[in-house]
């Protein structure tokens, strides 16, 4: 089992925050690992989509959100087994960003897990960073740039 945790401050309100993250189709901008995502099924707070990873890696998630507080991604079919939580927690006029993530390999080793472990890590400290960087400039050239950087 992998487990990470990044926090960090971001200065704006959490509502702010939220309409960041909580538009969850942009997440293969955030998420350097998600190449695509397709909506399978939606009601009020819970989503069915489809995930591919790098090139050919189809997976499913279950995303459901509890408006201005957390989004919650289940992991329920592919090369990924586990939860990814994003929390914001009010701090007056400030926001603490939380990200936790608990993660299996099912049929890979525990050396291929240590070096998934530093990639997720990082995946999830950049996601964080320009999530940061989004919500307090609320420009979406920042955006942009953020994402070219982890192409080239």
């Amino acid at each position: 089992m992998v487990k990470i945790k990044v926090r960090l401050r971001i200065d704006m309100p959490r509502e702010i925050v939220w309409q960041t993250v909580s538009d969850i189709d942009n997440d293969p901008y955030f998420w350097k690992g998600i190449t695509s995502t397709r909506n399978l099924f939606k009601n009020e707070n819970t989503l069915v989509r489809e995930v591919i990873l790098g090139e050919d890696n189809i997976c499913t998630q279950l995303v459901t959100t509890w408006p201005i507080e957390k989004i919650r991604v289940q992991w329920i079919k592919g090369v990924i087994k586990g939860v990814k939580e994003i929390l914001l927690i009010s701090l007056g006029d400030k926001t603490l960003f939380e990200v936790q993530m608990n993660y299996e390999f099912p049929g890979i080793g525990r050396s291929d897990s240590r070096l998934l472990a530093k990639l997720f890590q990082n995946e999830a400290e950049l996601a964080a960073d320009l999530i940061k960087r989004i919500s307090e400039t609320q420009d979406c050239e920042t955006y942009l740039t953020a994402r070219k950087l982890w192409v080239n």
